[in-house]
């Protein structure tokens, strides 16, 4: 294959000249289209693309999905198959405007973020912080209460989530949640793929993505690039049209 492009983590998305990289897994298989690629983001696994082979390299909503040291393994490769130059565009929730709307007791703000209407009221009905704890640490909100695979993994009310959060910094709370549900998502990621359980804002990005050899790293708004084809682009992504005021978007370079 000669194509330039990769979609990673592509859902619903199909464009000419690019590759899809997704895994086929029932939970999505009533949107997802072609897959040139079949890869399991959770693990350490290569991508099967010889290096330096590709110009642009994106992904959109699919980060907060994976636990963060196979993230980390993710952004290697893609380092590894970008040529020289290359673009990596990330798009992905945005941590610090959910948190800020927390901390600042915006009601409307955390409970938009649900878009099944089907729940809306339900959701409401939880207290904010358990609203908000279900954006990134899916598993350990009272509002998700259909993964029953392990009982024991604690559901944190209203009292506790304000607790460690009082106790804590912002990044070291959220890691707190997040390294919870990172322990038990080797295994329940796989049966509930569409759970979050990560977290990620424009510094942690940066600061790996630094780590690792890319430059350039700049924050942009809905779809705004300097790439000519990345203008316009987030559009194109399901994730991206329905949430982009949650959104973080970000590129660089190889």
């Amino acid at each position: 294959m000669n194509k330039k492009f990769i979609n990673l983590g592509s859902y619903d998305f199909q464009m000419d000249g690019w590759l899809n990289l997704d895994k086929r897994i029932s939970h999505y298989s009533a949107k997802q289209k072609r897959i040139d690629i079949n890869h399991n983001l959770m693990s350490f696994d290569n991508i099967a693309l010889p290096d330096n082979s590709l110009k642009i390299a994106y992904t959109s909503h699919t980060i907060e999905h994976i636990s963060d040291c196979y993230v980390i393994h993710l952004f290697k490769e893609v380092y590894r198959l970008l040529e020289d130059g290359g673009v990596f565009r990330i798009t992905c929730p945005d941590i610090e405007k959910c948190y800020n709307a927390y901390a600042e007791g915006d009601e409307e703000y955390i409970s938009k973020w649900l878009l099944n209407p089907a729940g809306w009221e339900r959701f409401r009905s939880f207290g904010i912080g358990e609203r908000f704890l279900f954006i990134f640490a899916s598993y350990l909100s009272p509002y998700r209460n259909n993964i029953s695979n392990f009982n024991h993994i604690k559901k944190y009310n209203e009292e506790e989530i304000s607790g460690v959060f009082k106790e804590k910094d912002m990044s070291e709370a959220l890691t707190f949640f997040t390294d919870i549900c990172q322990k038990y998502a080797s295994r329940l990621q796989a049966l509930h793929p569409g759970e979050h359980i990560g977290w990620w804002s424009f510094d942690k990005l940066k600061k790996e993505l630094i780590e690792i050899g890319f430059k350039n790293i700049e924050a942009y708004e809905y779809n705004e690039s300097p790439t000519p084809e990345l203008s316009g682009f987030d559009y194109h992504s399901h994730g991206n049209r329905e949430q982009h005021e949650y959104s973080l978007f970000l590129e660089c370079k190889k």
